[in-house]
């Protein structure tokens, strides 16, 4: 066999491997999880054009915070906050396609959001796992301003959250690592 197709098969060969053998394609987490963050601010401030500005917030969701906790107890609620954030932001869909049409740009941005949720949720858990114990959000109220009060109250406090896990991230990962 000639050099010249000796070389050529090794190539080959070489490329075929490098193509194989590529690591997979892991999120940038960080800046998934600041992107979801500007969605949902967004998302709440139109959250509150749709649904009257004279909403007041209720307490913060406890499942939904992170302050004040140990780096061990924030990586396990970063994990099922998310999974709750997602099942709440559901329930808000829910409540709202009892107010509003179909087709109303609140409701196109509350799937969206989901969807870009769905995605946020999976990239963190290639980084720090899934979550063991999914809370459930419970809202039974049929109170029309209650349920927008609590669906503002999950919003708001789901843009504290991410940014507190943005915060959390960036922290954890500017520590170098030592055995």
């Amino acid at each position: 066999m000639e050099l010249k197709t000796r070389l050529l098969i090794w190539w080959i060969l070489m490329m075929i491997q490098a193509i194989t053998c590529r690591p997979a394609n892991k999120c940038d987490f960080i800046n998934r999880i600041d992107d979801t963050m500007n969605r949902m601010k967004a998302l709440s401030n139109n959250f509150l054009s749709a649904n009257g500005k004279n909403i007041i917030l209720k307490n913060p969701i406890l499942e939904l915070d992170l302050k004040n906790l140990s780096h061990e107890e924030k990586m396990q609620k970063a994990q099922c906050g998310l999974h709750f954030m997602q099942k709440a932001l559901r329930l808000i869909l829910q409540h709202q396609k009892e107010l509003h049409e179909s087709t109303d740009p609140i409701i196109k941005q509350i799937i969206a959001t989901d969807s870009q949720l769905a995605h946020t949720n999976h990239c963190v858990a290639e980084h720090i796992g899934n979550c063991t114990n999914i809370p459930v959000p419970h809202f039974q109220v049929k109170d029309t301003y209650e349920r927008r009060q609590w669906g503002y109250t999950v919003l708001k406090t789901s843009v504290d959250f991410l940014k507190e896990l943005v915060k959390f991230q960036h922290h954890a990962s500017s520590k170098p690592n030592h055995p």
